[in-house]
């Protein structure tokens, strides 16, 4: 239950929504997108937010697409982590969307809300960055479309007012051979201390990287890294550190150094069983 009053929209279509977002910001209400809402109600309760409106997407049509069209999946937005999980359309998102919370969370949980939430993790990102998808927006000036990789610094750099609607994957890209590492506090549901996702293409290595620093990343320095053939493995590891695009996390679930270990030990795994495929 959210403590406080505040009104509730639910629109019909993303154009709508960003209507009535437009609306709302004008009369002062600071209004908030709302998916599956996990951590929008946490928030609220907690008082970290007091947004005076909540505008929902999940009963938008087009943001609750699954389906393959011609050469690339759709995903919509509130499509859940468990719908996620179950498809295997993708199967390297279907494992990486599997490993977050428990099943009874991750019906509620949807692709957009953990892409675009306040919360450090964002796994359901990893392999659509290796992916390289395409995310559509709508927003108070229009709608459009652009890479995740462009619009993807830290966290989703979005236009005020804008709604994720969908992402577009490639049929090459659900194909990839990939490998995955994920490292929790307390159990298999945890929060990730490490989540390392790696694909092979093209006869290079490319990853994307979770729990280790304050955001999600991919980082095309440390794939020049690991890509180098003139470096051992180890000396990959040794060096990977110091290329990283933040300072590794340190928190009530790992110390700094800890976590950096088990960093420098999942690297060397991957790259020992990617390089030997």
């Amino acid at each position: 239950m959210i403590p406080f009053n505040f009104d509730y929209y639910k629109p019909e279509s993303a154009e709508e929504a960003a209507d009535f977002y437009r609306q709302l910001a004008e009369a002062g209400k600071e209004p908030l997108y709302y998916g599956g809402g996990t951590e929008i109600v946490t928030f609220c309760r907690q008082q970290v937010i007091k947004p005076g409106a909540l505008i929902e997407l999940k009963e938008i049509p087009e943001t609750t697409i699954y389906e393959t069209d011609g050469d690339r999946l759709n995903l919509g937005s509130s499509v859940t982590l468990s719908a996620l999980s179950d498809r295997d359309e993708y199967p390297l998102l279907a494992r990486v969307a599997r490993r977050i919370a428990d099943r009874t969370v991750r019906n509620r949980l949807t692709l957009g809300g953990n892409i675009c939430g306040r919360l450090p993790y964002r796994e359901v990102i990893l392999p659509l960055l290796l992916a390289e998808a395409e995310v559509n927006l709508t927003g108070p000036d229009g709608s459009r479309s652009v890479s995740l990789a462009e619009l993807f610094d830290k966290r989703l750099r979005l236009k005020e007012g804008e709604i994720l609607v969908s992402l577009n994957v490639e049929q090459d890209a659900l194909k990839q051979e990939g490998w995955q590492k994920r490292r929790e506090y307390h159990g298999p549901v945890g929060y990730p201390l490490t989540h390392l996702v790696c694909v092979s293409k093209e006869e290079k290595l490319t990853l994307a990287v979770s729990g280790l620093c304050a955001f999600p990343f991919r980082s095309e320095k440390l794939e020049q890294l690991i890509n180098d053939k003139e470096l051992s493995p180890q000396e990959k590891v040794k060096q990977s550190p110091d290329i990283l695009p933040g300072p590794v996390r340190s928190d009530e679930m790992a110390s700094k150094e800890y976590r950096e270990a088990m960093w420098l030990k999942d690297l060397l795994q991957m790259l020992g069983e990617m390089e030997g495929r």
